[in-house]
């Protein structure tokens, strides 16, 4: 290592809490300079070697971050952009002849895309506003019997093979957040539990914790190892049983986590008790 040029090292964090990890990033990351201290005849002191330890966690983290951010610019942005511009194309230039049902078909492709392009243009500005300053959210009182249901008929047409079930005791207090950020995740947890489900039940419920309210998404699935837990919210990161299931970008459990950090919450996953997998986040009940 030449004098003055550092290098970066990782310092491994702990396991997490008695095996329920939840997504909290541990690492940490020390840059090592080295500057060599001349000798002075004169004084009669010998030379030596000046050793700096700097913090670059947060640059680190900021420069994955921007790095991951073009890389989805550049591939996933390409594939729902191309069927959206081909199936307009073929419709503008269609004859007559083409039958209503090859016409609905097409339409659906481009719905389909579009609503993809629009989750990952959304989950993409998370990323970006995380790279450049971080997030920084102003609490509001949310009611989460309101929003909870919406959510979950707006994802329920995107999904109509999937079997919903929502289950909110009355009376639930509001928790502090921004609601169109918390919708962000639902949709995210909500479109994973679908999509990965196997078209079986996706199960939505929430408990009042006093302090908090806790909500959980289960669904049908294959789950995951238990080595697979606090990897699962890292960027770019999916598991290989949901690879051979669909495809996706592997960054809305990232956005979740940067999300409801940002809300002074939690988010973590494990293994259902019936099987597939459950994901829960957790937020501070709104005070004045």
């Amino acid at each position: 290592m030449a004098p003055g040029e550092g290098i970066e090292l990782r310092l491994a964090g702990g396991e997490g809490d008695g095996g329920q990890n939840r997504g909290e990033e541990a690492d940490r990351w020390l840059e090592v300079s080295t500057f060599p201290v001349l000798a002075d005849q004169t004084l009669g002191a010998g030379g030596g070697t000046i050793l700096v330890l700097r913090d670059v966690t947060i640059s680190r983290n900021a420069r994955s971050v921007r790095e991951a951010f073009l890389g989805v610019l550049s591939h996933e942005l390409r594939t729902p952009v191309t069927t959206i511009y081909g199936g307009a194309e073929v419709l503008s230039r269609s004859s007559s002849d083409m039958s209503e049902e090859t016409r609905r078909e097409v339409y659906a492709d481009i719905r389909a895309e579009a609503d993809r392009l629009y989750r990952l243009v959304e989950n993409l500005l998370v990323l970006s506003r995380v790279e450049r300053q971080g997030l920084q959210i102003d609490a509001e009182p949310v009611l989460l019997q309101r929003l909870i249901p919406r959510v979950v008929e707006s994802e329920s047409m995107r999904w109509p093979s999937a079997q919903w079930v929502t289950n909110l005791p009355a009376g639930l207090p509001p928790v502090a957040g921004e609601e169109t950020y918390i919708e962000q995740i639902l949709r995210n947890l909500l479109g994973n539990a679908a999509k990965y489900g196997g078209d079986g039940q996706v199960t939505i419920s929430a408990i009042d914790r006093g302090d908090t309210v806790t909500v959980t998404v289960a669904d049908s699935g294959t789950g995951f190892v238990d080595a697979e837990v606090g990897r699962l919210f890292d960027l770019f990161y999916r598991s290989p049983n949901a690879v051979r299931r669909a495809s996706g970008a592997g960054i809305g459990l990232f956005v979740s986590r940067q999300l409801i950090k940002a809300m002074d919450g939690e988010i973590w996953a494990r293994d259902g008790a019936d099987g597939g997998a459950e994901f829960e986040f957790q937020l501070p009940v709104f005070a004045e």
